[in-house]
């Protein structure tokens, strides 16, 4: 076990190891470059060079009103929601648009896995809370932009140990020259897991070129591929069982061999000239997954998606504007068969689903006397159409939505600044969704319907020289609301529902203050009601969320200790069973050695009994996947 000899380690570091100020940045993600910031957002930079989590997730733990959950279940993949969109996802990102470097990554039906994206690649995170479909469009109930770290020649290899025979190793070579940057990245990394069945393994390549054209403009190709042999599942357990042993798997997980096999190329490219922006990308991904029942549990997909769009801005005396087009595609050729204890048995569906979209966007604003109008419309048309080759449920559905937004800032003084923002969203359901047909038929469920939102949102910024603080009050209304839950002739299998009217409403607070030359102490808060018609609170959304991080430099030393609480919630649509709060810390100290960066770090270091994931809705009680107890790792960065 790490844990004892990384403890001695830390307090020995202590006493030999100043927070960098946040450099000024422009909020690239809510696309206009502007003075402002009319939506909520946070940027993380600086803290990303402390990280020793393996997916990002991790980095994201400190944002009002986000909430991440199933970090360590590498099967269903880092959940996030914001404000409690995205809450009802059973795998991966729903409802929230994340991007990466500008191009998105979420699937054009409102998907997205991280699990491609190597954590030394990223240099800034941006988070827009609220309502964004004015800007991305659709399932943009939030906006997670990942921005790369800039190319310089450098060569590092990277060594991480941890608990639970945590292993990754990563390898990093980049060249600058004055007209050409290149990067590679080759990551390796496997895990046993704190539970039974729950081990993992996987591979990642990505290479980034960056080529200055004539003229000043500038071609950057990205590519990626990522593999993964395995990834199990443990499921969820029932609080009785939980009790028994907080590591075991549910039985019918280890039974039916409940797990995945994943594999992605993506490759995308981003040319930008004087007075234009534009990108393309394609990716691939299949994925063979065995869920724990017989009928229709093992599940063959091959999905494909591309994307175009090109963007220009300009301005003009009090002016600023932009305006884009884009569009995508998804296939789905998704193919379900039983699952005989773990072996492929007869074929339960068979069928090819698409998913088209096309949008144009527009965005303006006007300055004066120190007032800042904006507005934005965008307007989307989706096709999405099925193939069924099993039965005769083929169907095809056309949407359209118009999403305006209107914000109103002003500054008061160099320190103090307000806005006032109104905005909409709009989340069609996607075609895992739509293809989870509680009747037991092939086909989509007929019945399911997009969701849409209306949010009104009140800010105040204050910030001095070594303090700034941000506060947010939001309303929002949304119609339709989706949500997941499970059935007793289907135990294990996600359907979805539209659940009616839901109200969400809230204050969330945060900011930085630097007490001494040497520490900056982090802060973030949020509390919130998100409630059905009916008056129930929404499953798997905290109401109160609390963290802060202490970050304390000794030279060349960094200390940093992260303390999160994470509010009561309901695993259940009804509001009968009630999730704990809790408390954990997590601690790192990180040292530079000549051409050696040294990262301890336990997280949960007071040994805190939670929950990583809540299965929402589960039938039988089987709402309940544990977190890790306390894990020690150490990570060794050697540049070469």
């Amino acid at each position: 076990m790490l844990r004892l000899p990384i403890l001695l380690c830390l307090f020995g570091l202590a006493v030999k190891s100043q927070v960098q100020q946040l450099d000024e940045v422009v909020l690239s993600a809510q696309r206009l470059k502007s003075e402002i910031q009319p939506l909520s957002a946070s940027i993380i930079t600086d803290s990303l060079n402390l990280t020793i989590t393996q997916e990002v997730g991790g980095l994201l733990q400190q944002i009002p009103s986000l909430f991440v959950s199933s970090q360590q279940n590498f099967t269903q993949d880092t959940r996030v929601s914001i404000r409690g969109f995205g809450a009802r996802a059973t795998f991966g990102i729903r409802g929230i648009k994340v991007l990466l470097d500008g191009i998105p990554i979420t699937t054009p039906d409102g998907q997205t896995q991280l699990d491609h994206i190597p954590l030394s690649q990223i240099g800034k995170i941006e988070v827009l809370r609220g309502l964004s479909s004015g800007l991305y469009g659709n399932a943009s109930g939030g906006v997670i932009s990942l921005q790369s770290a800039p190319i310089v020649s450098a060569a590092n290899i990277s060594v991480k140990l941890g608990d639970f025979e945590s292993q990754s190793l990563a390898a990093t070579w980049s060249k600058a020259q004055e007209k050409n940057r290149f990067r590679a990245i080759v990551s390796h990394q496997k895990q046993e897991g704190y539970r039974q069945w729950s081990a993992y393994e996987n591979t990642l390549v990505s290479l980034s070129n960056e080529t200055d054209l004539n003229n000043g403009n500038t071609l950057k190709i990205d590519y990626s591929l990522f593999n993964s042999p395995f990834a199990n599942d443990a499921g969820g357990l029932t609080l009785e069982q939980v009790g028994e042993n907080r590591k075991q798997a549910r039985e019918a997980n280890i039974t039916y061999a409940a797990g995945e096999q994943v594999k992605q190329h993506q490759i995308s490219a981003r040319i930008k000239t004087k007075n234009w922006l534009s990108y393309a990308f394609y990716t691939r991904r299949t994925l063979d997954a065995k869920l724990p029942f017989v009928y229709g549990g093992q599940i063959d997909l091959g999905r494909y998606y591309f994307g175009l769009g090109t963007q220009t801005s300009g301005a003009k005396n009090k002016w600023l504007w932009q305006y884009g087009l884009e569009s995508a595609a998804q296939h789905d050729a998704r193919l379900r068969f039983k699952n005989d204890a773990g072996e492929k048995g007869d074929k339960t569906l068979h069928q090819n689903e698409h998913f088209y979209n096309m949008g144009t966007y527009g965005i303006a604003e006007y300055s004066y006397l120190g007032w800042r109008f904006r507005t934005a419309l965008r307007a989307d048309v989706h096709r999405i159409t099925l193939t069924d080759f099993l039965g005769t449920n083929a169907g095809r559905k056309n949407l359209v939505a118009v999403s305006p937004m209107v914000a109103l800032h002003k500054k008061f003084s160099s320190q103090l600044s307000s806005y006032l923002r109104w905005g909409t969203g709009f989340e069609t359901p996607s075609l895992n969704e739509l293809s989870a047909n509680p009747s037991g038929e092939t086909g989509f469920n007929s019945l399911l319907e997009p969701q849409k939102s209306s949010e009104t949102e009140l800010g105040i910024s204050f910030k001095q020289k070594k303090f700034d603080a941000f506060l947010t009050l939001f309303y929002t209304k949304t119609k339709n609301e989706i949500a997941s839950y499970e059935l007793a002739a289907f135990s294990g299998q996600n359907f979805y529902r539209n659940i009616g009217q839901t109200t969400r409403k809230g204050i969330e607070l945060e900011g930085n203050w630097q007490i001494i030359p040497s520490g900056n102490l982090a802060f973030s808060f949020s509390h919130g009601s998100y409630q059905t018609e009916i008056k129930k609170e929404l499953p798997n959304v905290p109401k109160n969320q609390f963290a802060t991080t202490w970050e304390q430099q000794f030279g060349k030393t960094t200390l940093s200790i992260l303390t999160r609480h994470i509010g009561k919630r309901f695993a259940d649509s009804e509001n009968t069973v009630q999730v704990p709060h809790f408390w954990t810390t997590d601690v790192k100290l990180q040292s530079k050695w000549n051409n050696a960066l040294l990262t301890l770090g336990i997280n949960n270091i007071a040994n805190t009994y939670f929950f990583d994931n809540i299965r929402i809705n589960a039938f039988g009680g089987r709402y309940y996947e544990p977190a890790a107890t306390r894990q020690a790792f150490i990570q060794v960065v050697i540049s070469i």
